[in-house]
């Protein structure tokens, strides 16, 4: 009986030894070629962005972000954005930092979502004229923002993100001109929409 069953054996010997391979390899497979576009696990992503910002002036924006997947349903970002435009002898140029709070599990899958986002942001508005004879004149305005933001994952770690945001700001007004630097004494509001790319790479 035993003499029977020995090349059964011999036969199963390498299915056996195939499954116990890869068995332990796919989670790890699957882990390193995961598109989970928001994973808790490795919440770490940093990007890069560009975009157009109007308001004010309208002017090209770059900058960067870091973003936390801090839950399964909730995701925060820290970015920071700068803008230049030159006009009548003077660069007006805007530095921008600040937060945003989005949701990714309200209208998405594991490898992209749709959300609304929020968040709070201090705006360092600058005006630099070329003339020697006028120093830069600056404010500091504070805002608030929302918007959307959708993300898709790439693969192997990189996503693509695209933003539409719109901003409410209030500080002082400034005004620079060819022999003249002030900023209003009254706080006054200022509106301003934003629209960006970004390319994110999961840590």
């Amino acid at each position: 009986m035993l003499h029977r069953m020995a090349p059964c054996a011999l036969l199963l010997l390498p299915l056996a030894a195939a499954a116990d391979t890869e068995a332990p390899a796919t989670p790890t497979a699957s882990r390193a070629e995961s598109r989970d576009v928001h994973d808790p696990q490795r919440p770490f992503k940093l990007g890069s962005r560009a975009g157009a910002w109007t308001g004010p002036y309208s002017a090209p924006a770059v900058g960067g972000h870091i973003k936390i997947a801090a839950s399964e349903a909730v995701g925060l970002e820290g970015f920071m954005d700068h803008t230049l435009v030159v006009a009548s002898g003077v660069a007006r140029h805007d530095h921008v930092i600040g937060f945003s709070a989005y949701t990714p599990k309200l209208l998405g899958n594991e490898w992209s979502y749709i959300s609304p986002t929020i968040g709070a942001c201090v705006d360092f508005r600058v005006d630099t004229p070329f003339a020697d004879r006028l120093p830069s004149n600056t404010d500091v305005l504070f805002g608030a923002h929302a918007g959307a933001m959708a993300e898709m994952a790439l693969g192997r770690g990189w996503s693509l993100e695209l933003d539409a945001l719109a901003f409410a700001y209030v500080g002082n007004a400034i005004g620079t001109g060819d022999w003249t630097a002030g900023a209003s004494n009254k706080l006054h509001t200022s509106a301003v929409g934003q629209f960006l790319g970004s390319i994110n790479y999961r840590l």
